[in-house]
């Protein structure tokens, strides 16, 4: 037998990474942050706690690393945003934040039941404040463009807005009316900023 292929090994290494979180989070929503043990993770992922650490050096990366795959979402719906045309990009952005959250439904779910436990936002610290800076800054923009008159309060009202669909629906995905939800934030901000 040949032996594996640099992408062959990536790929399984990706794979290996992407199980432990997802076990991680499983085990982090559902007994808590701080009750949660490596050894814990590494049962739920039928793997050893060896290898847990060939990828992430404690527990408190992991959380990292969760905290890093929803920002991979966030700048996603950014990155969408920036495509469309100026004046636009509120409203693409609106869009790509709720066809991530349907996508990422499960990982959200979890996500949000673990970033509000005091364990976490111990943690993740200045890191938490950092990202929602950082958002509310990118949303800031987009809305002085579209020419908004208060675009800093409206930014935090969106961010509020965006988070808040996105809770309720992860809540109840089969009741949850999120295609009306979004076409009604969608017809807000494309016209309200534009009197």
């Amino acid at each position: 037998m040949s032996p594996r292929s640099r992408q062959v090994n990536d790929a399984i290494r990706a794979e290996s990474r992407a199980r432990i979180l997802e076990h991680a989070l499983e085990q982090f929503a559902a007994n808590g942050y701080d009750r949660t043990t490596i050894r814990a993770i590494a049962k739920s992922a039928g793997i050893s706690q060896g290898l847990i650490y060939n990828y992430f050096a404690s527990k408190d990366a992991l959380l990292r690393a969760i905290f890093e795959q929803s920002m991979q979402d966030v700048q996603e719906s950014f990155q969408r945003a920036e495509e469309a045309p100026p004046g636009q990009r509120t409203v693409a952005l609106v869009r790509a934040a709720f066809e991530l959250l349907e996508r990422n439904q499960r990982f959200w779910r979890l996500s949000y039941g673990v970033r509000m436990q005091a364990p976490v936002l111990s943690d993740l610290g200045d890191g938490l404040q950092r990202w929602t800076e950082t958002i509310t800054r990118t949303l800031r923009g987009y809305l002085q463009e579209d020419g908004f008159d208060e675009p800093k309060l409206e930014a935090r009202v969106l961010f509020a807005l965006i988070d808040g669909v996105a809770q309720h629906y992860v809540l109840d995905p089969a009741g949850y009316p999120l295609e009306e939800v979004v076409e009604r934030i969608v017809s807000w901000y494309a016209t309200s900023g534009h009197s």
